[in-house]
């Protein structure tokens, strides 16, 4: 049989998609499953061939829910502002100017000047721990430290911070998962629930604007000082839900796949915490190697061919950026997992016009991470096997259990 033909990332393939993925590097770098209703991009050149072109394969629907939604949960979702475009849903001149307040707000000072503010919640969330010998480290540090930086980035409470992060799991589980009607519902509220306080933040800010993230990215969505209209109202809520969510859905994940795969190869973390010379390059290694965001499809405007397959017009293609970080046409040893990798120019935050807004943050707030903890806690061990969420786009460990 063919891969596409066995290929099950809902199902036998969740846990651990690289067996399938190095078969199909062999034998069908391009592949169509049915179960996903696309074609699945496996080799890191045919990935960078889609993302160079963002004309010929357009971003403007880059997401589809693994599985159909009920009727209720629709119903439930339709509660909130009408679906915009935004600086990830969207192509060419509309998303250059969507994304442009997102990337000012995200821009490297900016993330320089919240890095004493990061170390410092690091410090103290290692501290609420350190002495009890043993932690559940995803909801004791890898959850809350994104909430309270995204927090303060946008100007948050810390009860807002945490409800934030709180709907926007439920809405992001609902679109990757097997869920009963009642998770559904909840993931449908929390998106509904999230677009309100976005909205009305948005609307506080209009009138009294301050010096944070959603202050700045209203002023420069809509100039002027008048009460905002619907329309425009619907369209920077749209943006800023993207900046909640790129400030969350890997930097979440990336803490604890840090955990995962440096305690799980004893010898690296003994290195790491040997010479914190290393840990940028470790940082890099975790992106490439433990990839948190797996994938996104694009849409084929005009016929092409793409890794030795036509495709027609309309057809959906959908990258996966893990399988293309283990290509070991790119990268040698590809199936090793090495700190110390030159040449590490992984995909994890996509590549061209569509590059991560959110991947300086990211990056800043594990490399602090690792060297707290190589600090701190330098005799870390696992306490049992990692396990991860049952979701097919996004690696996120479900509990990662510590010990020293």
């Amino acid at each position: 049989m063919t891969v596409g033909e066995t290929y099950d990332p809902l199902g036998a393939h969740l846990r651990d998609p690289y067996p399938v993925y190095d078969r199909a590097r062999q034998e069908e770098p391009v592949f169509y499953s049915p179960v996903m209703g696309a074609w699945v991009v496996t080799r890191y050149d045919d990935v960078v061939t889609v993302l160079r072109d963002p004309v010929l394969y357009s971003s403007s629907a880059p997401f589809t829910d693994a599985f159909p939604l009920r009727e209720a949960t629709l119903a439930e979702l339709g509660k909130g502002y009408p679906p915009q475009p935004d600086l990830i849903q969207s192509d060419g001149e509309t998303h250059a100017r969507l994304r442009a307040p997102i990337a000012d707000v995200l821009k490297p000072d900016r993330v320089a000047a919240l890095e004493p503010f990061v170390r410092e919640q690091a410090a103290d969330l290692v501290a609420s721990f350190a002495g009890a010998g043993r932690v559940e480290f995803m909801t004791q540090y890898a959850v809350p430290l994104p909430c309270r930086t995204i927090g303060r980035l946008c100007g948050l409470s810390a009860d807002q911070a945490r409800l934030a992060y709180e709907w926007l799991d439920a809405f992001i589980i609902l679109r990757s998962a097997r869920l009963t009607e009642e998770e559904e519902l909840t993931g449908a509220r929390g998106f509904v629930r999230l677009q309100e306080l976005i909205g009305s933040l948005v609307r506080e800010r209009r009138a009294k604007p301050g010096e944070d993230a959603i202050s700045e990215v209203v002023a420069a969505s809509v100039p002027g000082e008048g009460p905002l209209s619907y329309e425009d109202e619907a369209q920077v809520v749209a943006n800023l839900f993207q900046l909640v969510i790129a400030g969350h859905i890997t930097t979440v994940p990336l803490g604890g796949m840090a955990m995962a795969l440096l305690l799980g190869h004893r010898e690296q973390w003994e290195r790491l915490c040997a010479d914190p010379a290393l840990i940028p390059g470790a940082v890099e290694e975790i992106l490439r190697y433990g990839t948190p965001a797996s994938g996104l499809y694009r849409e084929v405007t005009a016929p092409t061919e793409l890794g030795g397959v036509t495709l027609p017009a309309g057809s959906r293609v959908l990258l996966r950026y893990n399988a293309a970080n283990r290509d070991p046409g790119r990268f040698q040893h590809a199936a090793e997992f090495d700190i110390e990798r030159r040449r590490n120019r992984h995909l994890a935050f996509g590549r061209g016009v569509h590059f991560c807004v959110g991947a300086g943050l990211a990056r800043m707030q594990l490399r602090i991470t690792l060297e707290t903890l190589t600090s701190e806690l330098p005799g870390l061990r696992l306490a049992e096997p990692v396990s991860y969420r049952p979701v097919h786009d996004v690696r996120h460990p479900e509990a990662v259990h510590l010990v020293w």
